[in-house]
């Protein structure tokens, strides 16, 4: 019986140390720095749903003591106890304990999802944040290791300082139970514009196959792209250099990172939900190279790709899908045109840096044709080309939406122009008090948009309403009702020339018979001529000027805005007596090409003794100007 039992015995023994690898169970061996250790914190639904088919062989002995990933407080602990060299279910973290989510979570839990029940997933994941590919290269570790800095001896004694070495002797471990199927590189960041580190690289995987005894063609390298140039990510032009290791490794592949999200604070790496579309990626292309038909599914309703992302790190990115375009450049008030770069997606983008607070029109110049963004639904209201708007929040702007403060009310509405024998758009602004106070009447100002402007510009790009909602907060502007008609009417002649004189008077003739008696008749309005007040940008401006003199019974305050009349126009249809009965306020920017002319008119008026007020700013012929007039004219006006 002791025999037979020592028999049985030494027949077990010998049966599992002969054991042959289940060749069902696929083993990734995971290699990189710190966007392979994972560097955000994993997330409740991370730890829920993993198949016990997904394994992780601990290139580290973990405590369970977790508490922080690299120092950082998380919410959600896994406190796991792991041997280095053991199996265990493949929950988070997987490459150290104070490590976080990393690709290699949801390539396995995908490879799970899409492949046979029989098929189980091992991975060992071997990585050191902000190392170079130097330090998986077999000739050159001892040396790197040796001259690493301090910051880095954490995880590089965690390997005993030999990350290398521990890869290999643990994937020789795990060849006793498995078939190793691929390698999985996430790095680059430490090696940005090195044109010869897909070389380098090259030499990494050709000693792991070595050492392994494995051929190239039965296990693939899958390199991960950095953070994208379409997400702001300030090592993206390493991706043209690692797109490129297929040129240099036969059997490599690289899966893009265009549209994973990125942390907000160093633009180097993947937030959670970006490493989760990072690992669904990896997987993709592994079952594609295992045969296995696999598309990531989409959520049609979601958006991919965003534009512009006000970044952090106080730098703009604006993206635009083209993957046919030849040429793309950006296009705008903030910075020259500057050109855009290509990503493998076919996405263009370009990072602006320092652009200052401030809203400002762009566009894009697409194989030469200039188009808008249509990504960004916040467009410039235009008669013609329709360009995109970035607005950089400034708090202290008086333009601000300031939530602490009461809001007025804009009101869409349509008039029939007698005039025009046409509807006419307009847009109304009630203050905040109004609608509480139902026999208060209020004085109203007109307000005028400029050439190709509509009746919303003064609104969506001007931001009147809040303007004024702000300072009369503050008690620096009366409540009123501002008025925006629209300033077209039969084409828009030069400003310079007579004709823009007949198109000013089509135009009061349509504020006479149409704007002010609709105005008057369904808004509670005080109507005589210290109440009420006519305002433009640019034609606007012109148009307001040659409105007043011509109704100085009706209008006591009138403000110009980068716009002027010429001494013909003041001559043929205006005197001294009835420029000098209304208050006049004039501003330009000295870069603006209307500030000659600007200086003209008032020269005019200082050779008629004509009274106003003048004010010279910096800069052109923007709405930054416009806004900032606006401000201070409501400050006098019906006062």
């Amino acid at each position: 019986m002791k025999r037979l039992i020592f028999v049985l015995t030494l027949f077990t023994f010998l049966s599992s140390a002969y054991a042959k690898p289940d060749k069902n169970f696929y083993i990734f061996l995971c290699i990189g720095q710190s966007n392979m250790e994972g560097n955000a914190p994993y997330e409740e639904c991370d730890l829920q749903g993993v198949s016990p088919r997904f394994k992780t062989m601990a290139a580290v002995d973990y405590s369970g003591n977790q508490s922080t990933i690299f120092g950082r407080p998380i919410k959600v602990v896994n406190k796991v106890k792991r041997k280095m060299g053991e199996w265990y279910k493949a929950t988070p973290p997987l490459c150290r304990e104070n490590t976080g989510l990393t690709p290699v979570d949801y390539f396995g839990r995908t490879m799970t999802e899409q492949l046979p029940e029989s098929i189980k997933i091992g991975v060992i994941n071997v990585a050191i944040g902000g190392c170079r590919i130097e330090a998986f290269m077999k000739d050159s570790v001892e040396n790197y290791a040796k001259n690493a800095p301090d910051w880095m001896n954490a995880a590089l004694s965690a390997y005993d300082r030999n990350a290398y070495k521990r890869l290999i002797d643990l994937a020789k471990k795990a060849q006793k139970d498995g078939v190793i199927k691929g390698v999985l590189l996430h790095q680059g960041e430490s090696n940005i514009g090195e044109q010869e580190w897909p070389l380098k690289v090259k030499n990494v995987y050709e000693n792991i196959l070595s050492d392994l005894n494995l051929d190239a063609n039965n296990v693939p390298l899958i390199a991960g792209e950095v953070v994208n140039a379409d997400r702001g990510g300030v090592s993206a032009r390493m991706n043209p250099i690692i797109d490129k290791l297929p040129e240099v490794i036969p059997t490599a592949h690289v899966v893009s990172s265009s549209s994973c999200t990125n942390n907000t604070f160093d633009y180097i790496h993947f937030d959670a939900e970006g490493y989760r579309l990072l690992g669904k990626r990896y997987a993709a292309e592994m079952l594609k190279i295992l045969g296995v038909d696999y598309k990531i599914p989409v959520n049609p309703y979601a958006v991919s790709y965003q534009s512009p992302i006000i970044n952090n790190n106080k730098t703009v990115t604006f993206n635009y899908v083209a993957p046919n375009a030849k040429s793309v450049q950006l296009s705008s008030q903030f910075a020259p045109t500057q050109p855009m770069t290509k990503n493998r997606e076919g996405v263009w983008s370009v990072t602006v840096k320092n652009i200052n607070p401030d809203i400002y029109p762009y566009n894009f110049i697409v194989d030469g044709v200039g188009v808008s963004d249509p990504l960004n639904m916040n467009t410039f209201p235009n008669e013609q080309f329709k360009a995109s708007l970035l607005e950089i929040p400034n708090p202290e702007a008086l333009y601000t939406n300031n939530k602490d403060v009461p809001h007025g009310k804009v009101t869409y509405m349509t008039v029939y122009s007698d005039v025009l024998k046409m509807m006419r758009p307009l847009l109304v602004y009630t203050p905040a008090e109004y609608d509480q106070n139902p026999t208060k009447q209020y004085p109203v100002l007109y307000l005028v948009s400029g050439t190709t402007d509509t009746e919303e510009t003064w609104y969506k790009v001007g931001k009147f309403n809040y303007i004024a909602d702000n300072l009369i907060a503050k008690g620096e502007a009366k409540n009123m009702i501002i008025v925006l008609p629209y300033g077209l009417m039969h084409g828009t002649p030069m400003p310079s020339s007579l004709e823009a004189a007949k198109m000013y008077t089509e135009f009061a003739e349509e504020m006479n018979k149409t704007i002010m008696p609709f105005v008057e008749k369904n808004f509670r309005t005080i109507n005589d001529r210290k109440s009420r007040a006519i305002a433009g940008f640019s034609r606007g401006g012109g148009q307001s000027l040659f409105t007043a003199f011509s109704n100085t019974d009706k209008f006591a305050w009138v403000g110009s805005y980068s716009a002027y009349l010429t001494p013909e126009v003041m001559d043929l249809y205006f005197s001294q007596g009835q420029a000098n009965k209304v208050d006049i306020w004039m501003g330009v920017g000295r870069s603006d090409f209307l500030y000659q002319d600007v200086l003209k008119n008032q020269e005019y008026f200082d050779n008629k003794q004509i009274k106003y007020t003048k004010i010279f700013t910096e800069g052109g012929h923007t709405w930054m100007n416009a806004r900032y007039y606006l401000g201070e004219t409501l400050r006098r006006y019906f006062k």
